[in-house]
């Protein structure tokens, strides 16, 4: 296959080039960064719905990525929302990734490598209408350029390395994780993971709830499962709005992938997970982050978390919501 088109150019983002650069590029110049990346950011963790919904909150991802005028591949993780496959992810079967701003070339030689170690069998390939169909790798290409364009660094010089994850057990996040780490341990890789955070509402089929953060912490250490908002429920009675505890719960998750060990991050953020059920819909992707850090020899990771977002404010069962968090890893 040859270059995979933009199929969300012109729905999702504007497909003028003009239009998506003056649009990105001023979120870029808003997060305040101006005097350069953050030094060892090497990760981060950037929403991916429509660009005007979360394009601010991911200029603050990408305006944080440490892109030196060494960097030479950025691996894209990103889960899937239109195939369901599991214990293996999958790579992009492309040469290369149209955006309205230049073209992203897909390091072949390094999919070819994964696929043909001794673990070959975990890293499948993407038939050209999944690859396609997806949004939350594809949301990533024209920020990547943009930025990459932002701070002076040639296209050329990057490559792109797609990978889409669906539901994996804990033995194949870590054996894809200690694959990736050698990737990760050359300074010149980077890592983006594709995440929104949580989807609020009847048409997501979500409904938490947690009144205070000693309520969820409480829920945490019991491993007892969060309280699911229904018609009967009162929320005259409860103590803070709905988008209220939904950030609380998004909060919350940030602070547990930001513990200061690497060890035990992985599982910490798998109890999360069981027992808010939070609609994090890069969880699988983040889940294998953690995985690889955990795995590092000698490197210690540190996240931050500089912007928060939500589509609405929601205060009843009738609304809904989508949450959008930047964040960033410094390694040291």
């Amino acid at each position: 296959m040859s270059e995979r088109p933009a199929t969300h150019a012109g729905s999702w983002y504007p497909n003028e080039p003009s239009d998506i650069q003056s649009q990105l590029e001023s979120y870029l110049n808003l997060t305040g960064r101006m005097s350069g990346p953050v030094p060892g950011a090497r990760i981060v963790i950037s929403p991916h719905a429509g660009y005007r919904y979360c394009g601010r909150t991911m200029a603050y991802s990408y305006a944080s990525l440490d892109l030196k005028s060494t960097v030479k591949r950025v691996f894209v993780l990103g889960p899937s929302h239109h195939i369901y496959f599991k214990n293996q992810v999958l790579l992009s079967g492309f040469q290369s990734l149209e955006t309205p701003l230049g073209s992203l070339q897909v390091d072949r030689e390094v999919c070819q490598k994964l696929q043909q170690s001794p673990a070959g069998s975990l890293f499948g390939t993407m038939d050209a209408e999944a690859d396609m169909d997806e949004h939350s790798l594809e949301m990533q290409y024209p920020m990547l350029v943009q930025a990459l364009l932002w701070r002076g660094i040639p296209l050329e010089q990057v490559k792109v390395v797609p990978i889409l994850v669906s539901h994996n057990s804990t033995e194949v996040d870590w054996a894809i994780g200690r694959l990736l780490r050698s990737y990760f341990e050359d300074v010149e890789n980077l890592f983006v993971i594709s995440s929104d955070f949580c989807h609020w509402g009847r048409r997501f089929g979500y409904t938490g709830y947690v009144g205070s953060n000693e309520e969820l912490q409480e829920a945490l250490k019991d491993e007892t499962e969060i309280e699911m908002l229904t018609a009967r429920s009162k929320l005259s009675h409860h103590q803070v709005d709905v988008w209220q505890s939904i950030e609380l719960l998004d909060r919350t998750a940030m602070q547990t992938l930001s513990s200061n060990d690497d060890s035990k991050r992985y599982q910490a953020w798998k109890s999360y997970l069981e027992v808010t059920s939070n609609t994090i819909c890069g969880a699988r992707p983040i889940a294998v982050l953690l995985a690889m850090l955990a795995q590092l020899d000698g490197l210690e990771t540190n996240f931050e978390w500089p912007h928060y977002s939500q589509s609405s404010h929601v205060k009843d069962l009738n609304d809904s919501s989508v949450s959008y968090a930047s964040g960033f890893a410094t390694v040291q």
